[in-house]
């Protein structure tokens, strides 16, 4: 992103989504820099589970519940936004986006990774496990031309 690019991280919906939004919030936190450049979460599933997450923080890890007893829910984000979906978002600039599905098989993190794989400054983190012939399997074994299902 401090290049000028989009950071695309296709996440699962449940799990380690949260433990990455979590990271990321506490990154941006510490470092002003990074504070004027969004951060996105694109899964109707993990913005529904999300409710769960700021209700139940006192079950979660002992950071999470030092932070709650703090008077703080990690939950709460200052620096990522949630998106309804692709339509919705303003592709103007760097920012960093988490969309399910994990594999980019389909749904936002392959529409993202469709419209953004051509340009150099932009990346993309595969934070979770891949099946073989999955386009994440591709793009994890760094194959320099991906065809896609739909060309």
């Amino acid at each position: 992103v401090v290049r000028g690019g989009r950071c695309l991280i296709p996440v699962f919906a449940l799990g380690r989504a949260q433990e990455l939004l979590l990271i990321l919030e506490e990154h941006w936190e510490a470092n002003k820099s990074l504070q004027t450049i969004p951060i996105y979460y694109a899964s109707s599933m993990a913005a529904r589970s999300m409710v769960q997450y700021k209700t139940y923080v006192s079950s979660m890890s002992d950071w999470v519940k030092e932070k709650h007893e703090a008077n703080v829910n990690p939950f709460e984000f200052k620096y990522i936004k949630a998106l309804k979906d692709s339509k919705s978002f303003e592709d103007n600039g760097p920012c960093v986006v988490l969309a399910s599905p994990g594999m980019l098989q389909s749904g936002v993190s392959y529409e993202l990774f469709a419209c953004w794989c051509g340009n150099p400054n932009n990346g993309v983190i595969i934070a979770g496990y891949c099946i073989d012939g999955t386009l994440a399997a591709k793009v994890i074994a760094e194959q320099r031309n991906i065809t896609t299902d739909d060309g």
